[in-house]
């Protein structure tokens, strides 16, 4: 099993669609390419943000195919967010034959289940897909709390390479770096807790911000590395008001405007969830316009 090493900005971009809701392949693939050409090191798509639950297989395999395409050789990560085998398994069979180069999967989140349950459920994943796992540990979503000591035990075995944290307990992360080896793949899922996460040891992220300001991350996670945490977190805070708008109403609606603002169309979200609303497309727009004065970001005028 080859395994790409996974470090820096991973982004989790929506997955694009037309106007009859099909996936737009040449829309993803410009979208990739916004992001791999301005910083990031691979993506993450069919996450949360990529609404895989909202999908048809069909879709979600066309959009990986037009991922690993655009990537290029960067590694293509697609998210696996199923509630159980039924839908797993084939999901990651058909990303495998899609060319991704790993899943990103998350706890089966409809049925109750224990961390042992849980070992094996991913590790009958690993056995019967043969592709790397990066493990979406993502309580809100999972109503699992997944204890330090499972994901260690998944690691142990390479069971799981890694794991996108998308958590605000930090004690929990510092937690699972201690009971990991050095290889273990451990990136944020916080936008908002980046800096943090990487002063403590995380190697990268996968952020949904990446996806529409890919360049300044590295330079955030650069600093922390570096131990000049102060200026890391200065940098970082300078996007709150963005990662406050894009989260302000339902994902991935705000991205998805957000990215509109700067000349790149995914199409729209599948219902339930509606397009963002005009006063959010006004706050993000005068948001952008004020990172580009300030000199934060370098973006095409809206």
């Amino acid at each position: 099993m080859s395994i790409k090493k996974l470090t820096g900005l991973m982004p989790a971009p929506p997955t694009a669609l037309d106007a009859d809701g099909r996936a737009d392949r040449n829309a993803m693939q410009a979208l990739v390419r916004h992001m791999l050409d301005n910083g990031a090191t691979g993506l993450v798509p069919l996450g949360g943000t990529g609404e895989y639950t909202a999908l048809s297989p069909k879709i979600r395999v066309d959009t990986v195919e037009a991922c690993v395409e655009a990537a290029r050789g960067a590694p293509v990560y697609a998210g696996v967010l199923a509630p159980g085998l039924g839908d797993a398994l084939p999901a990651a069979r058909d990303f495998k034959a899609a060319g991704a180069d790993g899943i990103m999967l998350i706890a089966p989140y409809y049925t109750g289940i224990t961390q042992s349950l849980l070992i094996d459920y991913v590790r009958k994943i690993r056995d019967t897909v043969d592709l790397p796992i990066l493990f979406y540990d993502n309580p809100a979503r999972s109503r699992l709390v997944v204890k330090a000591e499972t994901i260690a035990k998944l690691a142990e075995d390479r069971t799981i390479i890694g794991m996108k944290a998308s958590s605000t307990d930090l004690y929990h992360f510092d937690n699972v770096l201690r009971s990991v080896g050095p290889d273990f793949a451990a990136l944020s899922g916080w936008d908002t807790l980046f800096a943090q996460q990487v002063a403590m040891g995380a190697c990268g992220g996968v952020l949904t911000t990446g996806v529409l300001i890919p360049g300044i991350w590295p330079e955030i996670q650069k600093l922390a590395e570096e131990g000049r945490f102060k200026e890391a977190l200065a940098l970082q805070r300078l996007l709150n008001p963005l990662m406050d708008a894009l989260f302000a109403e339902e994902n991935p609606a705000p991205i998805r405007a957000a990215l509109r603002l700067i000349g790149i169309e995914t199409g729209q979200s599948p219902l339930p969830v509606p397009p963002a609303s005009e006063v959010l497309n006004g706050r993000l727009e005068a948001i952008l316009n004020n990172l580009r004065a300030a000199g934060a970001v370098s973006l095409p005028a809206t």
